[in-house]
């Protein structure tokens, strides 16, 4: 992102992938607007963890949305604000910050705030993350656990946070959805779904070799190798 200009007491403008950032840092207040428009479409109160430090946030949440523009465009731009009407895109925005919010408690190994915001949201017993190093600090690796309110369990292990994440993900989906189903909760099944597929939406925005810029490249250059008729059935896909 171009960090267009900077002003007194921390306050600052980012151009971001199609929207503008403006912080406010005297009240701590993320305003985001589209470009060419003075008024902000969505308004975002940081607290003091995220005001410590606003410009990784934000270029966590920019991230954020540029996957999610990929994901609902059929991977045909990063930008988010061209997918969906201006009322639609602001309160997306606001999912999209709260994923980034669980990317940046991560990313800062705020791993006790994210289990608790997590089980929170989707109602489980617990969701723990450890991060294990050697005596030489050579090698290091992480332990994540996610417990349902019937007990059913799942735990993992990565050399990475972002391969973590997405193990979880792959086991929620695969092994707990399937545990809940079994024993009828399929409520529980129903918000373990939503639960995997926000994981791996935050495993995309932690790992740092997934650029969405060189995603879209690479899906327009499988497009452009198609015929005709291949490139009509993979838009339609």
């Amino acid at each position: 992102m171009k960090q267009d200009c900077t002003v007194s007491h921390g306050s600052f403008t980012v151009w971001g992938t199609g929207f503008v950032y403006l912080y406010e840092a005297d009240n701590k207040l993320l305003n985001i607007a589209l470009p060419h428009e003075e008024k902000a479409i969505v308004k975002i109160k940081l607290d003091d963890a995220l005001a410590q430090n606003p410009l990784t946030y934000i270029d966590t949440l920019d991230k954020t949305n540029q996957i999610k523009a990929l994901l609902y465009s059929n991977n045909s731009t990063l930008n988010l604000a061209e997918t969906l009407d201006d009322n639609r895109v602001a309160s997306l925005i606001k999912t999209t910050a709260r994923i980034s919010r669980c990317a940046y408690d991560l990313d800062q190994r705020n791993f006790e705030r994210f289990g608790s915001v997590f089980c929170k949201e989707f109602d489980l017993k617990g969701l723990k993350i450890k991060k294990f190093t050697s005596r030489s600090e050579s090698q290091k690796f992480y332990l994540g656990r996610i417990q349902t309110r019937t007990d059913n369990t799942i735990c993992v292990r990565s050399c990475s946070l972002s391969g973590l994440i997405t193990q979880l993900s792959d086991r929620t989906m695969n092994d707990l959805i399937a545990l809940e189903i079994g024993m009828r909760n399929d409520a529980s099944a129903h918000k373990l779904l939503g639960a995997s597929s926000k994981l791996l939406t935050i495993s995309h925005v932690l790992n740092k070799n997934f650029i969405p810029h060189n995603k879209l490249t690479r899906y327009e250059e499988l497009i452009d190798n198609l015929t005709p008729s291949q490139r009509h059935k993979k838009r339609l896909h």
